[in-house]
């Protein structure tokens, strides 16, 4: 284990630093290095080490690993929690308004979606905005280079920005 730890740790460190997906790392050195203590954690727990199969790349494996953990990690901080707010009362009741905003959010995002004549640009959409891809992963996917991949992504983000403008959305 001791060997793993040393081998993969600048690894790991590089992606709670810099980040991946739209996450851009942590920037508290405390939260990286708990972000680090975590991941090797749950990469040496008996499920992740039968989840690994010994045929693919091992870098690989704890990198998607740490994205996960570092993605559960956000999940609990209570400023990127994904989980609706109570209302007044302390009620998890229905929110008319919340719903109505969710339902307009949903039809903008299916015009975009639509509006994309590019069948790379709804793949990379898809893949790296809604599910969240690693970019290495889409690009293998996709059968393009990691940098091609980014200059889509890009394109799509100034596409996006001018939609939501255009939209009425900001």
């Amino acid at each position: 284990m001791e060997a793993v730890y040393r081998r993969y740790l600048p690894l790991i460190h590089t992606v709670v630093s810099r980040g991946f997906s739209g996450f851009r790392g942590f920037f508290d050195p405390v939260q990286r290095d708990d972000a680090v203590q975590a991941i090797f954690a749950a990469a040496f727990e008996e499920r992740a080490r039968l989840a690994y199969d010994g045929v693919h790349d091992y870098a690989r494996f704890i990198r998607g690993l740490a994205h996960n953990v570092c993605r559960q990690i956000l999940d609990k901080d209570r400023r990127f929690s994904r989980t609706p707010e109570t209302d007044a009362d302390g009620e998890g009741g229905p929110d008319v308004e919340a719903e109505l905003v969710r339902a307009e959010a949903l039809e903008a995002c299916r015009r975009f979606r639509e509006g994309l004549a590019d069948p790379l640009e709804r793949r990379v959409l898809e893949g790296y905005f809604a599910r969240g891809e690693a970019e290495e992963t889409l690009a293998e996917a996709l059968g393009v280079t990691r940098y091609r991949l980014r200059k889509v992504i890009a394109q799509l983000h100034k596409k996006m920005q001018r939609f939501k403008r255009e939209a009425g959305l900001e």
